[in-house]
């Protein structure tokens, strides 16, 4: 780990899709981040549910629709497996009645894809765990 991270603010975050291109994207971004710690992935619900039990990340990046299923079905099993973490859910969708089911289900933020860089949606993760 770099000696300039400020350990005060560093983050364990776990990416979860099931793209693998997504993940690696994330992932790459997220390790180059200071305010990270550790970047954990994973490409399947129970995956995701077994590494979240165990390692209990402070943040939790979902993507909205999960091969089948959509987040709202995902949320709270997640929320179980890590009561604590901030659960961000990252989608391409902009339909109001879906969004508003997403923080009803368990989220806490919401991250758009497509309409912004890696780096806004990087910094929109921390800055939702500060505020």
């Amino acid at each position: 780990m770099p000696a300039d991270r400020d350990t005060a603010w560093m983050r364990r975050v776990l990416v979860v899709d099931d793209e693998p291109d997504i993940v690696e994207l994330l992932t790459i971004w997220l390790d180059d981040d200071p305010r990270c710690s550790q970047v954990l992935r994973a490409n399947d619900l129970d995956g995701a549910l077994a590494i979240a039990t165990d390692k209990q990340p402070d943040i939790v990046v979902l993507d909205f629709c999960f091969g089948h299923r959509v987040s709202t079905e995902i949320l709270p099993p997640m929320r179980a497996a890590c009561p604590d973490a901030l659960i961000v859910v990252h989608t391409a969708s902009r339909r109001a009645a879906e969004l508003s089911g997403v923080i009803a289900a368990g989220a806490d933020a919401i991250v758009e894809k497509g309409e912004q860089t890696i780096d806004e949606v990087v910094d929109g993760l921390f800055v939702t765990v500060r505020a």
